[in-house]
C-alpha cells in the first residue's frame, strides 16, 4: 500500500528525496575491458572536475603530452577497485591485470622505465566507454614479471598496475590523444542469434550473437560444429 506524505514540503527535506538513483542502465552484450592506456602523472596538468561519476570536458595535458596504449593478449585485461572503509571515509585498493605476449630487449627497457614512473590509466569497456583511473594526488605504479616458465605454455610478461584512490573511477568522454595508434572504438558485435542444436536438428540453446558459448558434457563425446 504507497503511503502519501500529506505535506510535500516536508518530503523534500528529507535526505532520500536527495539520493542519487541506482537504476540499471540497459546491459551490453560484451562485459569487462578490451583497451587501456597509460600516461605519466606529470602530464596531467589540472586536476579534473568530476560531476556525477563523469570527468566534465576534457582532460589538460602538457604540451605534446599523449597516452600510450598498454599492450595485452586478448581477454587478458582485468580491472577492479575494491574498497577499504578508512575513519569517514573510503580508500580504493585499485589494480589492473594483463598480459602480453613474448617481449624484445626494447619492451623490457621501456618496462624499467616505466616501473620508475607515476602512472595514470584510461580503461575502455568493450561497450567503447571509457574510465580514468587516478589524478594529480593519486597514481599508479607497473610491476611485471614473466610467465611462462612450465613447458607447454607461451612464453610472455604479466603486467600489473595497482595504487589507491578516494573515489570509484570517473567515466570520461571527452578527447583522447594516443601517441602511439588510434584509439579505437566499441568492439564490434554482431546482431542476431546462434542457434545450437544435435544431430537430429532438435534446438539445444540460443546465444546472442557476441556471446561466448561454453559446452560441456560428463561424457567423452565426439563434438563437431558447423
Amino acid at each position: 500500500m504507497a503511503v502519501v506524505n500529506p505535506n510535500p514540503s516536508e518530503f523534500d527535506k528529507s535526505v532520500s528525496s536527495r539520493l542519487g538513483s541506482l537504476a540499471q542502465a540497459p546491459q551490453q552484450p560484451l562485459a569487462g575491458y578490451a583497451a587501456a592506456w597509460y600516461l605519466p602523472q606529470e602530464d596531467l596538468v589540472q586536476e579534473p572536475v568530476v560531476v556525477g561519476g563523469q570527468v566534465v570536458g576534457d582532460l589538460v595535458l602538457a604540451s605534446g603530452a599523449g597516452w600510450r596504449v598498454l599492450p595485452h593478449t586478448r581477454h587478458t585485461l582485468k580491472f577492479d577497485e575494491k574498497p577499504k572503509p578508512e575513519r569517514g571515509s573510503t580508500i580504493y585498493h585499485v589494480k589492473l591485470q594483463a598480459e602480453r605476449p613474448t617481449p624484445t630487449p626494447a619492451v623490457l627497457g621501456a618496462l624499467a622505465g616505466l616501473e620508475r614512473r607515476r602512472l595514470l590509466l584510461l580503461v575502455q569497456e568493450h561497450s567503447g566507454a571509457r574510465r580514468l583511473v587516478g589524478s594529480r594526488d593519486e597514481y599508479l605504479r607497473l610491476l611485471s614479471a614473466s610467465e611462462g616458465q612450465h613447458p607447454g605454455t607461451h612464453a610472455g610478461l604479466s603486467l600489473e598496475l595497482s595504487g589507491e584512490t578516494t573515489r570509484l573511477a570517473p567515466y570520461y568522454a571527452g578527447a583522447l590523444v594516443v601517441l602511439d595508434g588510434e584509439a579505437p572504438g566499441a568492439d564490434a558485435v554482431g546482431s542476431g542469434v546462434v542457434e545450437v542444436r544435435d544431430k537430429a536438428g532438435r534446438l539445444m540453446a540460443t546465444v546472442p550473437a557476441g556471446n561466448t558459448l561454453i559446452i560441456t558434457s560428463g561424457f567423452r563425446v565426439a563434438l563437431s560444429i558447423q
